[in-house]
C-alpha cells in the first residue's frame, strides 16, 4: 500500500509544472550534461595562468620533492559565481592547500554559467593543477 501511495504523490509532482521547473533550477549538471560549459569570463587560458600565477609551491612539498596533480571540484552557479571549491583528489605536502587557496582567490571573478535548453544552470566541473619541480 505505501509503495502505491509513493508513486501518486512522485506522479503529481512532476505533473505540477512549477515543482519542475524549481527541481531543474535546483539539480546540479556535469559539463557533459549542458550544452554550452561554463567559463571564465576572460576564458580558461587566462584564467589559468593567473591561477598558476597566484599558487605557492609549498615548502615542505619542495624539500620532499612532491609532484602531482591536485583536482579542484566546484560549482558554477547559474549566475556565474563559484562555490563549494574543495580538493577532489590530491598529492599533500601543502599542495591541496595551495592549490584550493589560489583557485578561490582567482575564482572571484563571476564566469558565464552554463547552458542547458538555453537556460543558465548549476554545474560542477573539475579542474586539474600541477605541481611540478623544474631543475635549471
Amino acid at each position: 500500500m505505501k509503495k502505491g501511495l509513493f508513486q501518486i504523490v512522485l506522479l503529481v509532482a512532476i505533473a505540477d509544472p512549477s515543482v519542475a521547473g524549481r527541481f531543474q533550477q535546483e539539480k546540479i549538471y556535469t559539463v557533459s550534461e549542458v550544452s554550452v560549459k561554463p567559463q571564465p569570463v576572460k576564458g580558461l587560458d587566462d584564467f589559468q595562468k593567473r591561477w598558476s600565477r597566484e599558487g605557492k609551491y609549498p615548502e615542505k612539498a619542495l624539500k620532499e620533492q612532491v609532484q602531482g596533480v591536485v583536482y579542484i571540484e566546484f560549482i558554477v552557479n547559474r549566475d556565474g559565481t563559484i562555490t563549494d571549491a574543495a580538493v577532489k583528489s590530491g598529492v599533500g605536502s601543502g599542495c591541496d592547500e595551495a592549490a584550493l587557496k589560489s583557485f578561490k582567490e582567482v575564482s572571484k571573478e563571476p564566469w558565464k554559467p552554463g547552458l542547458r535548453k538555453g537556460e543558465s544552470v548549476k554545474v560542477k566541473m573539475v579542474l586539474p593543477y600541477f605541481f611540478r619541480i623544474v631543475k635549471r
